[in-house]
């Protein structure tokens, strides 16, 4: 049996060592906070504001408690102690005491030894004095890289890429975020490998991790949903409103009756796609259009529904014209403008842009796309087409000529390494670092499968029942959302595992190959360019 002399030096040494009477704790060596986090703590940003002791329940274990979400590895706490000289805090099951400097400036905390990957605990215990007031600060996860672990098992991919590369497939890049960890960002073939006859170029350019590429219909996610998500969040947008309560020039032909929702849901009741560029339409010449503004007005006016709404859910550029269209009226910008300067700059991503070529970027950095024109192989032709191998300007021929490189469908250049930080923001509850772009509760409402068909979300595609397998992959989970784009991206983000994947791939960028009365892109025949075995080798090489 220990002697009082015995427990008297075993208490002593507790204190010490920072023991308290509900566990041992540690005092957390404070550091000084640069001045972004001292900004983001004195506005209130990033994931978490708290003002502890508090009182927000009659329920006394609902308060001083919250849940954070973090990756084992990383995680800190900004706090102004204020009048308070000691705190004491539990992370997880870690007490951790904080001291309040000489100087009695806010203080940043270190807590990625106590974090895991996912839903994390911070309770408040106790101050000193018990009556002061402390500010806390917690940021989102931001993207750490490690592509050691995991380069063994993913070599079957690369092997499957490689070959295909060897076969004639031109190229891509492959990114893989898992528990908020790069484990995977490698570049295979050639950013341009063709001639515009199909022939290939005497030195084919390396495809490069960092290459941009025209993204296509992950336009729609990434800049446009993106948009209408901010704006959601800020009160500025209902959904389920009529579209006409935005675009009040949206009248006629029933066009009063379709709501926003309706666009997203691509449920409205248009056509696939309106060929404006064409004098020879099918709509006549009357729908002819080069220029946007007139293009707007006949989106507004005058293109003819060809169902009626909610009969069935057809997949629509038109649908996202007019959300680009309403995101510009409301926010009183153009659309390149406004993700611009609410989405790619403050998350630092200056490969994610419209129109790169008018914006300093080098041919050279920009993936190549069809061999000539928008001709396929010389076999469709209209006045205004283009000529050579489309490089650095946007393929779709809707977004380039009709709405000059600008639209809400398509018209989007990213890399991997920024889609990745982009998709991150979706994963994470709407934030990054410091930086909140949208609220968990619009994500749950976009993400969320659609009541006419459980492929669609609101603009989002889903894994939902495993009917879009060809794009998520067998192994997706139930909850995976994502998108594709035609000239051969595809994103996926699957909450359930904490992964995401970027696949992007100029498979255009290849010689046309006559297929009876008709053709294909010789790229479009390659198991890269059809992203589902991609995706399931992508789960299996990490046993999820």
């Amino acid at each position: 049996m220990l002697s009082l002399r015995t427990l008297l030096l075993s208490l002593s040494l507790c204190l010490l060592a920072g023991c308290s009477l509900f566990g041992w704790s540690r005092f957390a060596a404070p550091l000084p906070l640069t001045p972004a986090e001292q900004l983001a703590l004195a506005e209130g940003h990033g994931q978490l504001q708290l003002t502890w002791p508090e009182q927000r329940s009659e329920r006394s274990k609902l308060n001083n408690t919250r849940s954070f979400l973090a990756y084992a590895g990383q995680g800190e706490i900004l706090i102004d102690l204020q009048q308070a000289t000691e705190l004491l805090l539990q992370v997880n099951q870690q007490l951790i005491r904080v001291q309040r400097p000489a100087d009695g400036r806010p203080v940043k905390i270190d807590v990625s030894r106590y974090t895991r990957n996912g839903e994390n605990r911070l309770r408040y215990l106790s101050s000193v004095p018990a009556s002061a007031e402390v500010k806390l600060s917690l940021p989102f996860p931001t993207l750490r890289t490690d592509l050691q672990q995991y380069a063994l098992a993913f070599q079957p991919i690369d092997q499957l890429i490689e070959t295909e590369v060897a076969e004639g497939f031109p190229g891509a890049v492959l990114l893989v975020v898992k528990d908020g960890v790069v484990i995977k960002h490698s570049a295979y073939g050639y950013s341009q490998r063709y001639t515009d006859d199909g022939r290939g170029v005497s030195k084919p350019e390396p495809m490069q991790r960092f290459t941009l590429f025209d993204i296509a219909s992950n336009t729609k996610m990434y800049a446009t949903n993106y948009a209408l998500m901010q704006l959601v969040s800020q009160g500025k947008l209902d959904v389920t409103k009529p579209i006409q309560h935005y675009l009040p020039d949206y009248k006629g032909g029933g066009r009063e009756q379709r709501l926003v929702s309706d666009l997203l849901y691509h449920i409205a009741g248009y056509p696939p796609e309106v060929h404006f560029f064409r004098p020879d339409n099918r709509h006549g010449p009357a729908f002819y259009s080069l220029n946007k503004a007139h293009t707007e007005h006949l989106i507004l006016t005058q293109v003819p529904f060809a169902t009626e709404r909610g009969v069935q859910s057809v997949y629509s550029d038109v649908d996202y014209m007019l959300l680009g269209m309403l995101i510009e009226k409301i926010s009183a910008q153009p659309l390149d403008v406004f993700v611009r300067q609410q989405l790619y700059q403050p998350l630092g991503l200056a490969d994610t842009l419209f129109n790169p070529l008018q914006h300093g970027v080098a041919v050279s950095q920009i993936a190549a796309t069809e061999l000539q024109g928008n001709s396929r192989g010389g076999r469709v032709s209209f006045p205004a087409n283009r000529q050579g191998v489309l490089r650095g300007e946007v393929h779709d021929e809707k977004a380039f000529y009709s709405f000059q490189g600008v639209a809400g469908h398509a018209g989007l250049f990213s890399t991997a390494a920024d889609l990745s930080v982009l998709m991150s923001v979706a994963l994470q509850g709407g934030g990054y670092g410091w930086q909140r772009f949208f609220d968990q509760a619009t994500i749950q409402q976009f993400v969320a499968a659609s009541p006419y068909d459980h492929q669609y979300a609101l603009g989002w595609r889903t894994a939902v029942q495993g009917d879009l397998a060809w794009h998520f992959g067998a192994y997706a989970s139930q909850y995976a959302y994502g998108h594709t784009g035609w000239t051969g991206t595809a994103t996926v983000i699957d909450p359930a595992h904490n992964l995401m994947v970027v696949l992007l791939t100029n498979k255009k960028h290849s010689p046309i190959v006559a297929d009876g009365e008709g053709y294909y892109f010789s790229g479009d025949r390659f198991e890269t360019g059809r992203y589902g075995s991609i995706m399931t080798m992508i789960y299996q090489a990490l046993q999820l």
